[in-house]
């Protein structure tokens, strides 16, 4: 068995799937396809540039992982089936457009709280006091519209980061 690598700067590489997590990872941003026979690589790559698409730069301004393995991506890979560069967007994903160009910090703690499994981690990946980060959710909350707290309210905010992400146009394929 073997899995596709998409790379985002175009480029891309087949890797075997035994022992791939032992190598030394790679800093490039790419989507990983789940391991198959090699008549199967097509589908792979397929699902790999599916797992690109919701990959980050991992900064401050653009947070999440530099590595998705398609794998793991679930349901979410339906939405990306849905969502591109001209799908129009949606009420949720204006209101975070509007808080990220409100506050410099606002697309860094909305992806901690997002992906966080409490509030005071969230903090902690952030490096700032919870009381701190209760104020800027405060803030963000008055902007977005709905509270972010509620386990449907962090759905939505998931999902909204989700479809930012897969707004975004992907390098195509040069390998």
């Amino acid at each position: 068995p073997a899995r596709a690598v998409a790379l985002y700067d175009g480029g891309a590489r087949v890797e075997p799937a035994d022992g791939a997590e032992r190598r030394a990872p790679d800093t490039r941003r790419a989507g990983i396809g789940p391991a198959v026979e090699p008549v199967r690589l097509p589908e792979s790559w397929a699902a790999a540039r599916t797992a690109l698409r919701f990959t980050a730069e991992g900064t401050a301004q653009d947070p999440g992982p530099r590595t998705v393995h398609a794998d793991e991506l679930g349901a979410l890979a339906l939405l990306a089936g849905a969502v591109g560069p001209d799908t129009p967007p949606i009420p949720d994903l204006l209101a975070v457009e509007r808080a990220v160009a409100e506050s410099p910090w606002a697309v860094a703690t909305l992806h901690a709280v997002a992906s966080s499994p409490s509030l005071r981690s969230a903090a902690v990946e952030l490096t700032v006091h919870h009381s701190t980060l209760q104020e800027r959710l405060a803030q963000l909350e008055h902007v977005l519209g709905w509270d972010v707290h509620s386990p449907q309210g962090r759905l939505r905010l998931q999902l909204a980061l989700a479809v930012r992400k897969l707004r975004r146009d992907v390098p195509p394929a040069t390998g």
